[in-house]
This record gives structure tokens, C-alpha cells and sequence, in this order.
């Protein structure tokens, strides 16, 4: 069980967390009000000022200061609520793109009743990319469909069918309308390059119908590990994602005999609700060796069930959280010949409070099979910047704790913190990803002198043919936490990621 003491760091993070959808939830309730009251006002209050106000939030939305915009607009409409008819698209827009893809369904609706008899081609298509980027995807599929059956040259269109389809994990149907769009349309023009630039980031970073991955790393300590795993993904009950996923590995550590693992595992995925999804993996660990391990008696022999699930829920536009459990070997020599694991909760809220800006915040609490006992909080600040070269930094503050200091076999220090500057760069071509990712900070143990630690990596992604993707990415990292035994790593993969 875990101990009280534990448990208290644990409610503040949760109190953390809801003290950051609190004031989110409380300024969106308090901005539904004045929109609701000015679109169903119908009285005339101040026209010349409304019109200055549509004209200021006009100039606002040219700047892309959405924020701004949207304040005009409602001012607007406060000061001439019959002028809703003009300018509900406008509203909607500038809601989509400051990422409240609720409120941007509420005025594309409202404009769309407004003009009945009109075809009204480009606001149903927004209304499609509010559904879609709201999670509602059924709705955004059921639009796209009628949008495309009207007009089949509609390359936009047709990419937001495809879009929302791999986004309700339809994935070969999905990829087979957005591959059409590639063929049909040249590169140079926007439906071609729109739809080279999506494949190119389903195969990067979504999960693909298969993904053959080999990874190997070096520990300071001498502990090599090297590690092969297929998973083959699979779409079942319409939008539900069935995975199968073998793995084999080996460790291998200078004067001991080699430890293979050997590892069937299964994944299902599934949306629960527009803002709602799961993942949940399990599968079942043999680790075995050909001759006993420190002079014991007898070779490794150790079954092991574990499992690993979370829930994302998307609270609001700009506010995730996701909580789950998880149940793992130590992976180190001594832990694993004395076949000790754990269990962990984990839970971990990101807000991005103003447009550059994210704030996150992790926790973790973990029972080991030896009595021992974990602690784990984390924060972060990262800003970014959006464009074709993109750029996360920020500080990154870690702090770890055991109940039992350094019980042997694994690294458990009494109290550990990291505090690092950590940056990313990432960019890509028509076929190509690039990422380097950095990082430097200070680390110190109870009773041991305050270190500089970092690390470095870089991955590189090539699109080599219609629905592939090879990556290869290495990197390094001095920092003790890298590694279940405290040590410096180094590490390399190479992975071939594929969508039929």
C-alpha cells in the first residue's frame, strides 16, 4: 500500500489541476453570457458604434489577434444584435482559430440558419472543421460527405473527409481519399501540397497500420539493451483500434549471461466520447537466461502480466488531462534476477493558457513488489512558436523521492531533483522531418554534490514511398534519470512506420 505521506503530494496535484480548469471553465461560462444575449437581442442600441466595432475586429483578425477580434465582435453585437446576420461567419472563424471549436459550431449554426436559401459552400465547410477539430467527428464525416458528393473537384473538401476519417481511426479509408487528393492535384498548388504535408505527419506522428522498430541502448554502467517490435494495427467495431505487438529483446551486461524477453502484447484503442479516449495496452513478460546470474542456484525463469492504460479527456479547447496506471519490470540486471516490478499511477494536466504558452504539470505514485515505495512530480513551462520552423523551450522542474533509499538492485535515492532548460526544434520538407531536441540543467541527490546534466537527440524521417516512412533518430542523456539504474545513456533507433 501506498503510504499516507505519499498521498498528500498526490491531492495537491489533483487540486492543481483543478484549480487550473476552474478559472478556464469559470471565464468561458462568463464569456457564453454576453454571446448568448447578443445574438438573441434584437434591439437596436447603437448602430455607428457596432460598425466601428466590426470594422476594428476586422482589422483585429488580419493581425491573427483572435482574442482581440472576437472582443470587437461581441461588442458589436452588443451595441446592434441585427447585424448577427453579417458577421456570425466572422465570429466563427476567429473562435476556430483561437481553438474554441465549440463556440465556433454555436455561430456557424446560428449563420447558417440565418441564410437558408443560400448555398453557403465555404461556411458548412468551416462548420465541418469545427466538428472535426472539436472531436465530433461523426458530424464533421456526415458534412464532408455532402460537401464532396456536391462538388468531387473540391480538393479541400475532400481532405477534411480524409482528415476526419484517420481522426476517428478509419485509417485506410482515411489515407485512401487523401492519397487520391495527392495524386490528382500538383504539388505546387494548395490541395497538393495540403495533402503531402498530412500524409507526411500521420505517418511521423499518428498511429499507423504497421510500424517495424529496432532500438538499442548503451548505459554508462555497462548494461546494453537491444530491442525489436512489430505492431500491426488494425480498425474494428467502425472506429476502434485492435493492435497486436511482439517484441524480443536481449540484455546484455559484461560477466553475466544474457537476459532474453520475449513479449506478446495487445493494444486497443477507443474514443468514449467527443472529448473522451482510451488506450490500453497488456501483455505478458518472459525473461529467461541460459545459466544462473551472481553465482545463484538457478537460471532466470520470470513470467510477468503487465499493463499499461490512460484516458485523455479534453476538458476544455485548450486544457487535457489524462490519468491511468501502469505495471512494469525493473530494468536492470539485479532487479530482474530478483524479478522485482511495479505498480503506477499517473496522472498529468497541460493548459496552454495564452497563445505560445503551455503549462503542464505530472504526477506519479508507485508501489515496487520489494516494499518500496515512489514518489514523482513534475512541471513545465513551454513556449511555442508555429511556422515551418517550430520551437518548443522551457523550464523543466523534476522531483523524485523512494521511501526505502537505494534497497539494491535498482536506483532509488532518498530524494532526487532536475531542474533544465530543455528545447526542441523541429521543421520538414515535402518528404522529410527533422528534429533536434536539448536540454541542460542542474541535478542533486540527498547528501551528494549539485551535477550539470543534459542531453542531446536528433531524428530524421524520410516519406520513401506512397504510404511510408523510415525514421532514425540517437541521442544522449547524462541526466540519472534516463535510465531504472541511474546512469548515463545512449541510444539509437531505427523504425519503418506504413498506412495501407
Amino acid at each position: 500500500m501506498i503510504r499516507n505521506r505519499h498521498r498528500l503530494p498526490i491531492l495537491l496535484l489533483l487540486v492543481i489541476a483543478t484549480g487550473v480548469y476552474g478559472p478556464v471553465r469559470s471565464a468561458l461560462a462568463q464569456e457564453t453570457t454576453p454571446d448568448t444575449t447578443a445574438v438573441e437581442s434584437e434591439k437596436t442600441i447603437n448602430p455607428e458604434l457596432a460598425r466601428t466595432k466590426v470594422n476594428e475586429a476586422r482589422e483585429a483578425a488580419s493581425r491573427d489577434q483572435h482574442h482581440e477580434a472576437v472582443a470587437d465582435y461581441l461588442e458589436a453585437l452588443a451595441s446592434d444584435a441585427t447585424l448577427v446576420p453579417m458577421v456570425a461567419q466572422e465570429i466563427a472563424y476567429q473562435k476556430l482559430w483561437r481553438e474554441d471549436a465549440e463556440k465556433s459550431i454555436f455561430y456557424f449554426r446560428r449563420y447558417l440558419a440565418r441564410h437558408p436559401d443560400q448555398e453557403n459552400r465555404d461556411v458548412r465547410k468551416g462548420l465541418a472543421l469545427a466538428y472535426s477539430w472539436s472531436g465530433r467527428q461523426k458530424e464533421a464525416i456526415a458534412l464532408y460527405r455532402e460537401l464532396v458528393a456536391e462538388d468531387p473537384s473540391d480538393g479541400g473538401a475532400r481532405i477534411g473527409l480524409g482528415r476526419s476519417l484517420i481522426w476517428d481511426n478509419r485509417l485506410h479509408e482515411g489515407f485512401t481519399i487523401v492519397r487520391a487528393v495527392e495524386d490528382e492535384f500538383p504539388p505546387e498548388t494548395g490541395p497538393g501540397r495540403e495533402s503531402s504535408e498530412f500524409l507526411l505527419t500521420v505517418l511521423d506522428g499518428y498511429t499507423p497500420h504497421l510500424e517495424l522498430r529496432a532500438d538499442a541502448s548503451w548505459d554508462s554502467d555497462d548494461l546494453d539493451i537491444y530491442r525489436v517490435t512489430a505492431k500491426g494495427t488494425f480498425t474494428v467495431f467502425g472506429n476502434k483500434l485492435l493492435q497486436v505487438i511482439p517484441s524480443w529483446a536481449v540484455y546484455r551486461s559484461p560477466g553475466q549471461d544474457d537476459i532474453t524477453n520475449l513479449k506478446p502484447a495487445a493494444g486497443f484503442i477507443t474514443p468514449l466520447a467527443h472529448n473522451w479516449a482510451l488506450h490500453a495496452y497488456g501483455w505478458l513478460d518472459r525473461f529467461s537466461t541460459s545459466e544462473p546470474l551472481f553465482g545463484d542456484a538457478e537460471k532466470l525463469d520470470w513470467d510477468r502480466f503487465g499493463g499499461d492504460f490512460w484516458f485523455t479527456w479534453i476538458a476544455q479547447p485548450r486544457l487535457r488531462i489524462d490519468f491511468g496506471g501502469t505495471s512494469q519490470p525493473v530494468e536492470t540486471f539485479e532487479a530482474l534476477n530478483n524479478k522485482i516490478g511495479f505498480e503506477q499511477a499517473n496522472l498529468s494536466a497541460g493548459w496552454r493558457f495564452a497563445r505560445h504558452f503551455t503549462l503542464g504539470a505530472s504526477g506519479q505514485m508507485a508501489d515496487y513488489s520489494d516494499g518500496n515505495e515512489k514518489l514523482k512530480g513534475g512541471l513545465r513551462l513551454d513556449w511555442r512558436r508555429e511556422g515551418r520552423w517550430e520551437i518548443i523551450a522551457g523550464p523543466v522542474l523534476t522531483y523524485m523521492d523512494f521511501s526505502i533509499p537505494y534497497p539494491g538492485g535498482y536506483w532509488a535515492p532518498d530524494w532526487v531533483r532536475n531542474g533544465s532548460i530543455e528545447a526542441t526544434l523541429k521543421t520538414r520538407t515535402r518528404r522529410m522531418t527533422f528534429m533536434l531536441n536539448g536540454s541542460i540543467g542542474l541535478e542533486q541527490e540527498l547528501n551528494s554534490d549539485t551535477l550539470t546534466v543534459g542531453g542531446a537527440s536528433g531524428k530524421i524521417g524520410w516519406r520513401f514511398s506512397r504510404g511510408w516512412l523510415a525514421s532514425l533518430e540517437g541521442g544522449y542523456s547524462k541526466s540519472s534519470f534516463a535510465t531504472a539504474s541511474g546512469y548515463n545513456r545512449t541510444f539509437a533507433n531505427l523504425s519503418v512506420r506504413a498506412l495501407f
